[in-house]
């Protein structure tokens, strides 16, 4: 049955006008900010430039693009979408169920993907992510797995189509989950790849090279991009991933790049909005290389920005207020912050570290307890931080830098807490540290936009983007 909708839906496809058009794009971005809602762009917006007592935003370079509509996100098996599903939507233009690959929602069909479509068209094509490249997104846009989790399998597939640039983040298991298996490295240069994860190589790609890896040296150990609050020097961004891509990429034919900011959804999933606001921007830096782009190829050139979902039901304001401008005192993500506690922890063992020491911390890395700039704490405030403080330190209860999300009321860590406090005074509030089922903005620049000017489903995007490429 899912076999004849297939066929059914795809003559359909055809029937309606989804032909080559008279000016086609000939350069295509796809930019996905992972969990990106229209609340974290403005919240973004009125960050930037914040001072106390003015009521203003700076907009950023996507939502001055001309065409700006929704996309719907509902996953084949419930209205809330994980990554896997909607990339595989995103990709492929039909729905699956939560945690599938590119596959039908029974796992008995593959879907191809539209990099794979375009790259046999003669296309380049590019996949970026600020996370691992065999993580949900990224990974839905070439790979075909019963699960997302499948990570070890997705990366020894990932070489298979001939992709021709991946970019970012590493792989989760390169060999394997235990060690034990075939290392995906070389799997990938047995298929003619090359595996650029130092700065030298990196700055060494040029145009025209072909099947290339390339890695951000400067990474987390499982494979992600460092945070970018946390300034990491000599760090690479998305948008140095982008620039160079673009430089690998070029040709007469054109090319298709899909780049994810990825780590906006993992800053929402922790309820860190300032961590959040600076993967916003980061990601609006990328969009800034394709823009420079479309400056040159202005008729050939489509940018399109939107999400695969949004990620914590966030909200901006609170009583009425908004106070961004107190945003700018967290200056550490809350990952960090948690080592930080857990190094203080281990070099003071024999040595009780007080509430007080721990509050000067908080201070010198979220502004919170100095009552002159506006943040100063209540005593149900510096009760949370307390408890916390108890867990953590008097407990016995150990903090894993890499887990242990906020949930609800349940305040698991000091640097979750110092977040939560933070957020709540400057205005932003959290519904979830899940997905929520909201459709996503859409903003569009470039040949072909008006194709974007509606409200569609995601399982219309690669159709819209075959279409404005002559498809």
């Amino acid at each position: 049955m899912i076999k004849y909708i297939m066929v059914i839906s795809m003559a359909f496809y055809c029937a309606v006008g989804y032909s080559q058009t008279g000016t086609n794009a000939k350069y295509v971005f796809l930019f996905i900010g992972d969990g990106m809602g229209v609340n974290q762009i403005y919240a973004t917006e009125m960050y930037v430039d914040a001072k106390p007592g003015e009521i203003k935003v700076d907009r950023l370079l996507m939502t001055d693009f001309p065409v700006s509509s929704n996309m719907t996100t509902y996953s084949a098996n419930t209205f809330v979408t994980g990554s896997a599903a909607a990339g595989t939507a995103m990709s492929t233009g039909f729905k699956t169920d939560n945690g599938i690959l590119g596959k039908s929602p029974d796992k008995s069909i593959v879907y191809e993907s539209i990099s794979v479509k375009l790259k046999r068209a003669g296309f380049k094509v590019g996949i970026l992510s600020s996370v691992m490249i065999d993580h949900a997104t990224p990974a839905s846009f070439y790979a075909h797995q019963d699960s997302r989790n499948m990570y070890y399998d997705i990366s020894m597939e990932l070489p298979t189509y001939d992709i021709d640039y991946f970019g970012g983040g590493g792989f989760h298991y390169r060999k394997g989950k235990n060690g034990d298996q075939p290392d995906s490295y070389e799997n990938a240069i047995k298929y003619g790849y090359t595996i650029a994860d130092s700065h030298d190589e990196f700055n060494k790609l040029k145009n025209g090279d072909e099947k290339v890896i390339a890695i951000n040296p400067e990474r987390y150990p499982l494979g992600e991009f460092y945070w970018v609050i946390d300034k990491r020097e000599g760090a690479l961004s998305l948008a140095d991933f982008t620039q160079k891509g673009i430089e690998i990429l070029d040709n007469d034919k054109g090319f298709f790049m899909m780049i994810e900011g990825g780590k906006i959804d993992w800053a929402c999933h922790g309820n860190d909005g300032v961590t959040m606001i600076h993967e916003v921007l980061a990601f609006n830096d990328a969009i800034k290389e394709a823009y420079a782009f479309y400056l040159e190829h202005p008729d050939e050139t489509l940018i399109i920005v939107t999400a695969d979902h949004e990620t914590g039901s966030m909200y901006t304001g609170i009583n009425y207020a908004m106070h961004p401008e107190l945003l700018q005192y967290q200056v550490i993500s809350v990952q960090e912050f948690k080592r930080k506690m857990n190094d203080i922890k281990e070099n003071n063992e024999n040595n009780m570290v007080s509430f007080l020491q721990i509050l000067d911390t908080i201070q010198s890395d979220f502004g919170l307890g100095n009552s002159a700039i506006g943040l100063g704490l209540d005593d149900n405030e510096k009760a949370l931080l307390k408890r916390a403080y108890g867990n953590q330190f008097e407990g016995g209860n150990e903090v894993n830098p890499d887990a242990d999300y906020l949930v609800s009321e349940e305040i698991k860590s000091i640097g979750e807490t110092a977040a939560y406090i933070l957020n709540k005074k400057a205005g932003i509030g959290w519904g979830s540290n899940d997905h929520s089922g909201m459709p996503v903005p859409v903003r569009v620049l470039g040949a072909g936009q008006e194709e974007f000017s509606r409200f569609f489903d995601n399982t219309d995007l690669p159709k819209k983007i075959q279409k404005v490429m002559g498809m």
